[in-house]
């Protein structure tokens, strides 16, 4: 399977080209993670499935219901939105006020793991 190509994200101008700044490979992959995961339910007009529920939680209660809920919708989107990972593990961190998703996956097509942290609040 060919590397994946496309814009990087956040999207910006590659100051070296004056083009559109692009990422291949394992960092688009983690781009893409994290549009799907900063993405709401039902903002993208023609692909309502696309995205989590993750945002609609922000006001729950910082307790272990809310946080086994985030864990699952966020592991959800990755596994019907992402084939290019396998997630092998997805857990909260709660500190200090902050919430924090690691997922930990790895690449479909090669032996490559990756940790990815998003922050929640």
């Amino acid at each position: 399977m060919d590397d994946p190509q496309g814009a990087a994200f956040p999207f910006r101008i590659d100051p070296a080209t004056g083009g559109v700044a692009m990422t291949a490979g394992v960092v688009k992959i983690r781009d893409d993670l994290r549009i799907l995961l900063g993405t709401r339910l039902g903002e993208r007009p023609l692909l309502r499935d696309f995205g989590t529920r993750v945002h609609a939680l922000v006001h729950e209660p910082n307790d272990d219901v809310t946080a086994d809920l985030l864990r699952k919708q966020a592991h959800e989107a990755v596994v019907r939105w992402e084939r290019r990972v396998l997630v092998t593990r997805a857990r909260l961190d709660r500190r200090e006020g902050e919430l924090r998703l690691i997922l930990n996956y790895i690449h479909s097509d090669k032996p490559v793991a990756a940790e990815m942290i998003v922050p929640l609040t």
